[in-house]
């Protein structure tokens, strides 16, 4: 003779020793225990399943890292206003606190976020038409690259011109045709104008 397992706890159920329940909506065997435990049902979709939990919903202010200095809390008092509905920021929380509590809570995968980098150097914008000009005509030695930025490419290009002793040039030649086409931005990402 084999025992049924209880769908709550995955036990055996013995008819002899156990207190067992038959579930109205579907008929499934559960200790009375374990039905009373779960509120209903273990039986998705029975009707005697317990209803679903309410979802929980946190607003910004209250995302707080353990030991931030910019951490937002609510101050507990009296005369404390209400907390704001879920989902809502609440309007006396300055945006700027919002902001930096976002970057500390979820930092990007690429390091730090935009706003925490210090004032970067404005790059003046290189002309496509130069940059053309020079992979069209000295490709090979990688003159287009070093104008663009891109020291380590225009090495390459340089080093299997000169150390092929111009035998492949045409092959880093063909690599400056491509750059010239897929390539329109320096090294800065900033693009290039007219």
């Amino acid at each position: 003779m084999t025992a049924t397992a209880c769908p709550y706890c995955r036990a055996a159920m013995q008819p002899a020793s156990d207190e067992l329940l038959l579930c109205e909506g579907c008929g499934t065997e559960h200790h009375r225990d374990c039905y009373a435990e779960n509120g209903g049902c273990t039986v998705f979709g029975c009707r005697c399943a317990p209803a679903e939990e309410p979802k929980v919903s946190i607003a910004a202010p209250e995302l707080v890292l353990a030991g931030s200095s910019n951490a937002v809390r609510p101050s507990a008092g009296p005369s404390a206003p209400p907390p704001p509905p879920p989902g809502r920021i609440s309007p006396t929380v300055p945006e700027s606190t919002v902001e930096e509590l976002g970057a500390s809570v979820v930092p990007s995968i690429f390091g730090t976020a935009t706003h925490d980098r210090p004032s970067e150097e404005i790059h003046e914008p290189k002309s496509r038409t130069s940059f053309i000009c020079l992979g069209a005509l000295l490709g090979a030695f990688g003159a287009h690259n070093f104008y663009a930025g891109y020291k380590k490419k225009g090495l390459a290009q340089l080093a299997i011109t000169v150390l092929s002793l111009g035998f492949a040039g045409p092959m880093a030649w063909i690599w400056a045709v491509i750059d010239i086409c897929t390539i329109d931005k320096d090294q800065y990402g900033v693009n290039f104008t007219s």
